[in-house]
């Protein structure tokens, strides 16, 4: 008499409400971070202004300038300097960030990607969380730089209003350069635009000076310069804190989502012409 045949069941359970969507998210930003962590010359471009400003530029000067009379505040000139420095970093590693929508697609990585069913809000999340994350690293490395280069008379609320308004600056300013790369299809002239606009930007910004300093001609382009609201509330925040700080920590979450809202449209439709 033969042995009973023990059945086999199989049972199929979809898997838990959320599962799919964290592991897809994670995945997207594990790639996102790999494809950016492994291009070191990126990341040595985007460090290399930030240090060489900090080091040569920030010293020099502070020796030069002793203070600056800033709302009434008589300020180090290297303690007036450091928002300027953060936004570099912010602005170049923005650009870093940027460059790698036309790697994917240069490399035919892009296709790889459109070719399966992934959600076009994972894939701006996951650029969003791995380049933000890339900004705030290199513009932390730079802070950490400075204070051990120069003293700073922050009090425990200017560090802390001094960082929010850093990941603001963070957010919006890598939204608008995602949201530049996305819409424009020429490498090149993104590169070009890209490199051109570190100086640009810095310099039309009262960054190195106050605004009633500014000629009358850069007042008016500091108004639309998007720097110009991370530098004045990096430096608002860190010398006075949040209350002094509001108005630009708004206009740069407002920035942040229109960067992302626009680079969420452009994308899509850049996806369906690869």
């Amino acid at each position: 008499m033969s042995a009973p045949t023990e059945l086999l069941n199989f049972e199929h359970k979809p898997p838990p409400p959320g599962t799919a969507r964290q592991a897809d998210l994670g995945a997207v930003v594990y790639r996102e971070w790999a494809l950016l962590a492994r291009n070191r010359v990126y990341l040595i471009l985007g460090l290399a202004p930030m240090l060489i400003y900090l080091l040569l530029v920030n010293t020099s000067l502070s020796n030069l300038v002793q203070t600056v009379e800033y709302k009434g505040l008589a300020v180090g000139f290297a303690v007036f300097l450091l928002p300027m420095t953060l936004g570099m970093s912010v602005v170049s590693a923005a650009g870093t960030s940027a460059m790698a929508i036309f790697q994917e697609e240069m490399s035919g990585v892009a296709t790889q990607l459109w070719s399966y069913p992934l959600r076009r809000s994972r894939f701006l999340m996951g650029k969003m969380i791995a380049g933000v994350s890339l900004v705030l690293g290199q513009s932390l490395l730079g802070l950490v730089a400075a204070v051990l280069i120069f003293e700073f008379p922050f009090d425990l609320e200017g560090w802390l209003a001094l960082l929010v308004t850093l990941a603001l600056a963070s957010l919006a300013i890598n939204g608008l350069y995602l949201a530049a790369a996305i819409t424009v299809t020429d490498y090149q002239a993104f590169m070009v635009g890209s490199n051109l606009s570190l100086p640009v930007l810095v310099f039309s910004a009262p960054s190195m000076y106050t605004y009633d300093s500014m000629p009358t001609v850069l007042q008016w382009f500091s108004h639309v310069n998007p720097l110009t609201y991370a530098i004045n509330g990096m430096r608002d925040a860190s010398l006075f804190g949040f209350a002094e700080a509001g108005r630009d920590m708004a206009i740069l979450a407002v920035m942040a989502i229109v960067g992302y809202s626009i680079g969420g449209r452009a994308l899509l439709n850049r996806a369906r012409n690869i």
